[in-house]
């Protein structure tokens, strides 16, 4: 049984109603207006389509859930929306997007055309290159997102219905998602990258020009602030709070005014000064780098590359746990490629 979502009514007055109530793909939809006043009235249909009538008729061609719209005398609080399912004359699904992109998520929905409430059953089958984001593939949506862009890739249903056994395959194309690209160089001068796509990473690729191009012309033992410059030779004689210390690697937080020192004996930060050092990692043996426009920091270790939110406090406090972006080893420069592609 199919139920209407109000999902804003502004004010009461305005209102509307649609016949059939369970509409199929191809099926003509009539909607009434329940409006008391209004001179003008405005319908889109959730399909890039829309109407000047006051009761117009629709025919959705394809299967989905449609938001519907009715706004009164052009005024935006005049407004009613609903959300209206049609479905397809025999079990299918639909996908929540028209163009899917490789690691951004993607919802399934089963479309069953069910008056007599049947019992159903789902069953979703993926490719290795899809990551189910759901609890659970024996439910009636599926999110889950593809790791590698390809030329086909596919998902199948199995439905029941009322003992009636439904097997829905259908193929898509997986598009490659623009993204920054994290570049490293490994002591043996291989360069490769690793893209960032929201919060998940792709694995390790190679380099491509550009990368190789960023990286020979990147180091992290010289940082120009305020028209000085800083050696990491010799950056503990210019700090006092660094006076102990034999620094192999360094990046400035401009906008904190803290520094990211790597040691031989781990990864610290400290305010400008050199005050307030905080050990993050004591197994950090080579490159750092300070990304202040994503405001994360990248180090290496033996075990692969880590990264975790620049650190706000003014102690240099911070509770993130690093997150691990790959198990390279001997990595001697970071940095980051925002040429998207």
């Amino acid at each position: 049984m199919l139920v209407a979502l109000c999902v804003s009514c502004k004010p009461v007055d305005v209102d509307f109603s649609y016949s059939p109530t369970a509409p199929r793909a191809g099926q003509a939809v009539s909607f009434t207006n329940l409006c008391t006043e209004g001179e003008k009235w405005t319908w889109t249909f959730g399909d890039n389509t829309g109407s000047m009538s006051k009761n117009p008729s629709k025919t959705f061609k394809k299967p989905g859930t449609y938001l519907v719209t009715l706004m009164v005398d052009s005024v935006r609080y005049k407004s009613c929306s609903k959300e209206i399912t049609v479905y397809d004359t025999v079990p299918t699904y639909v996908c929540s997007t028209d163009s899917i992109l490789h690691f951004q998520d993607v919802k399934f929905t089963a479309n069953v055309y069910n008056p007599f409430s049947h019992t159903l059953t789902y069953k979703w089958i993926v490719s290795e290159n899809c990551e189910i984001v759901s609890s659970s593939t024996t439910e009636a949506e599926l999110v889950v997102y593809f790791k590698s862009n390809v030329e086909k890739d596919s998902v199948t249903l199995i439905l029941t219905q009322n003992d009636r056994e439904y097997r829905i395959t259908k193929h898509f194309p997986v598009h490659l998602t623009q993204a920054p690209a994290l570049v490293m160089q490994q002591t043996d001068g291989n360069i490769v990258r690793q893209r960032m796509i929201n919060d998940r990473v792709e694995d390790v690729k190679p380099a491509v020009i550009e990368d190789e191009e960023l990286i020979n012309n990147y180091n992290d033992t010289t940082v120009i602030f305020n028209d000085k410059t800083f050696y990491a030779s010799k950056l503990n004689k210019d700090i006092s709070g660094f006076a102990e210390m034999q620094i192999q690697h360094m990046q400035l937080d401009a906008m904190a005014q803290k520094w990211y020192i790597t040691t031989d004996n781990g990864l610290y930060v400290a305010n400008f000064d050199g005050l307030s050092q905080v050990l993050i990692d004591a197994n950090a043996t080579g490159a750092v780098y300070v990304d202040a426009e994503g405001s994360r920091l990248y180090w290496a270790t033996n075990e692969g590359m880590l990264g975790m939110p620049l650190v706000k406090s003014k102690n240099n406090q911070f509770t993130t746990t690093p997150y691990t972006y790959n198990n390279l080893g001997n990595i001697k420069l970071i940095t980051i490629n925002r040429a998207l592609r």
